[in-house]
C-alpha cells in the first residue's frame, strides 16, 4: 500500500488528534509489514547538496534533544496504560505532537554530516532512532485505525532510550577526548605572574624572602619551558601533544613548575625516551 492509499484513509478521519496525521500527509509512508501495521513519517525529498556539516558538539546536542523528546514521548505512552486514555482525543493530540518533536530531530539526525570520528557514534544514533520510529508507526496506526492495539510500542520506545542513550555516552566520551586533544589556549604572562606569585606565597608564605624568590625563579623558568615546548621539538603527534598538554594544565592550572614537570614525564611515557 503507498501514499495514495495513506491520504485516502486519512480523508476519512474525523477527530482532532487524526488531523494532527492529515497534516503531515505529504510526508506519510504506509507500511504493512507482517504481524504488524505501521504509518511511517519519512523526512520530505532534499536537495542535492542538502546534507548539513555539524561538529562534534552539535551532534551531541542533537542526540540530547533525541533522547529528551523520546522520554517525553514515553511518559505520554506510559499514561496510555491507565483505563480507556488511548480514547482521549487530548492524550491523542499529545501523543502525536511528541512523537513529532521525535520525528524533527531524528530528520535532523540523518541529514548530518559529521568528522570521522563521530561516524560510528552517529550510526548508533541513527540506529537507536530507528526504534522510535518503529514506535510512532504503531501509534499512528493505532490512532488512525482508532484500535488500541500497540503493545509493541512500549518495547520499541525503551529499545530506542537503550540505544540511543548508550551512543549518547559515547559520543560524550568523544567529544572529550576530541576537546583534549584541541589546541590549548595561549598562556596569559599576566594571570600567570599573579599564579606564581600565588602558589609561591603558598609554599613559603606572603611575605618575600630569598625562598619565595627563588620560587618564583623557578616557576618563570618552568613557563620558558612550556612555551618553548613543542610537538615537532618532542617527536609527538600535535593530537597526542595537545592532550597531554591540556590534562597537565588542567592538573596544574596554577604551579608552572608542577605543569612543566607533567608534561616532562607524559613526553617519556609517549616517547619511551
Amino acid at each position: 500500500m503507498g501514499l495514495a492509499f495513506a491520504l485516502i484513509v486519512l480523508g476519512v478521519t474525523a477527530g482532532p488528534a487524526e488531523q494532527r496525521l492529515q497534516d503531515v500527509a505529504g510526508s506519510i509512508t504506509l507500511k504493512r509489514p507482517t504481524g504488524e501495521r505501521l504509518v511511517i513519517v519519512e523526512p520530505e525529498g532534499r536537495e542535492p547538496g542538502s546534507r548539513m556539516d555539524v561538529t562534534g558538539a552539535d551532534l551531541i546536542k542533537l542526540t540530547e534533544q533525541l533522547l529528551e523528546s523520546g522520554c517525553a514521548a514515553s511518559v505520554v505512552l506510559d499514561e496510555s496504560r491507565s483505563g480507556l486514555t488511548f480514547f482521549d482525543q487530548g492524550w491523542r493530540r499529545r501523543m502525536l505532537d511528541v512523537l513529532a518533536e521525535v520525528d524533527t530531530t531524528r530528520f535532523s539526525l540523518e541529514l548530518v554530516e559529521v568528522p570521522e570520528r563521530y561516524a560510528d557514534a552517529l550510526g548508533r544514533v541513527v540506529d537507536g532512532a530507528r526504534q522510535y520510529q518503529l514506535a510512532a508507526g504503531i501509534l499512528r496506526w493505532a490512532i488512525l485505525r482508532d484500535r488500541p492495539v500497540f503493545s509493541k510500542a512500549f518495547e520499541h520506545m525503551r529499545a530506542g532510550e537503550r540505544e540511543v542513550g548508550a551512543a549518547l555516552a559515547g559520543l560524550r566520551g568523544e567529544g572529550l577526548v576530541e576537546g583534549n586533544e584541541g589546541t590549548p589556549p595561549a598562556i596569559d604572562h599576566f594571570a600567570a605572574s599573579q599564579a606564581m606569585a600565588e602558589a609561591c606565597g603558598a609554599y613559603y608564605g606572603a611575605v618575600p624572602s630569598a625562598d619565595y624568590d627563588r620560587c618564583l625563579e623557578r616557576q618563570q623558568a618552568a613557563l620558558w619551558a612550556i612555551e618553548h615546548r613543542f610537538s615537532f621539538t618532542e617527536g609527538i603527534e600535535e593530537p597526542a601533544f595537545n592532550a597531554l598538554r591540556n590534562r597537565c594544565r588542567e592538573e596544574w592550572p596554577r604551579d608552572f613548575v608542577g605543569r612543566d614537570r607533567c608534561e616532562r614525564q607524559d613526553i617519556v611515557d609517549a616517547t619511551g625516551g
